[in-house]
């Protein structure tokens, strides 16, 4: 069964915002389902996309089918996601490999923003339904901070800062062969034909800068690895992954764009975000936020630095 409901907007806002704000039951998913099924109007003309821009006396019209209420995410057993900083105005949360921040292909695995959602349920919708304000891109194999706006007006400054490069974001990895000095890939990137999990340097892809420092050689069964400090200068998918392993040094972990069989790290990349940098947008107070490597992966520095 399938009811008509219409609503007038109070304020500018995303039409997902404005759903979801009226129907808890509502995802992005179920949203974009409606709008492309034609099930939802803005003044009589067809809705174009989740985030359109609806302006206040707008009148939408939903054609809304019966909602079953989801049940709270929460962390797969032995896995936590703590806060390690918060105010009124932003978030920076601590992830454990596994968990994506984006959408997962995987049923049943939690989001960063769904869990966020659970912790701080006004936060849910800012940016979008279910994006709770998060405005850093992280693997799901990879681990580390995660930055997120409590509110709208924070949020846009936020994702401003990213794209100009406001916010420093410092990783640690620890990538095959002998890595000497510190230097810069400059290199662009850009999607491989005929795959969309795999990207690649390419010609005609889209600028991208990553600094690299090394930091400490190991050496297990006669085979180098190094321990290395990586900077992005750009925001790419893959971005760090696929620098390393074009120059010759794929990351401990990595099956996509390093060896298919792993030795030493065989359930996880070797990927952490370890710090954020920037500047508070409320304050202007100079934020320095760090986190140490999980269990996992001191546990794997731990073994190649044993005594031979």
């Amino acid at each position: 069964m399938s009811d008509r409901h219409t609503l007038i907007a109070a304020t500018m806002m995303r039409l997902d915002q404005l759903l979801a704000s009226q129907w808890k039951a509502l995802d992005r998913e179920a949203i974009k389902d409606l709008v492309t099924e034609g099930a939802v109007t803005i003044n009589g003309r067809l809705a174009r996309k989740v985030g359109q821009r609806i302006h206040a006396d707008d009148e939408v019209s939903v054609l809304l089918p019966d909602l079953e209420v989801a049940c709270p995410a929460s962390l797969p057993l032995g896995l936590s996601m703590p806060v390690v900083y918060e105010d009124e105005a932003l978030l920076i949360v601590d992830k454990p490999s596994g968990i994506p921040v984006r959408s997962s292909r995987k049923p049943g695995v939690a989001t960063v923003p769904q869990l966020l959602a659970s912790l701080f349920p006004e936060q849910a919708n800012v940016g979008g339904v279910n994006r709770a304000g998060v405005v850093t891109s992280l693997g799901e194999d990879a681990s580390g901070l995660v930055l997120a706006g409590r509110e709208e007006t924070t949020y846009r400054e936020l994702r401003r800062s990213v794209k100009r490069q406001r916010v420093t974001e410092a990783y640690t990895a620890l990538v095959e062969g002998r890595l000497r000095g510190e230097f810069t890939i400059d290199q662009p990137i850009g999607n491989v034909k005929r795959t969309r999990q795999r990207l690649a340097v390419a010609r005609e892809g889209r600028p991208a800068l990553t600094f690299v420092r090394e930091q400490q050689h190991l050496v297990e069964s006669g085979k180098d690895y190094t321990l290395v400090y990586i900077r992005p200068q750009t925001s790419r998918l893959h971005q760090i992954r696929v620098h390393l392993s074009w120059y010759g040094f794929p990351i401990v972990g990595d099956r996509v764009y390093g060896s298919s069989r792993q030795v030493v790290l065989s359930d996880r990349i070797f990927l952490h975000l370890s710090e954020i940098r920037l500047l508070h947008p409320h304050t202007g107070d100079e934020l320095r936020i760090s986190s140490q490597l999980p269990p996992e992966l001191r546990s794997v520095l731990t073994y190649l630095r044993r005594q031979k």
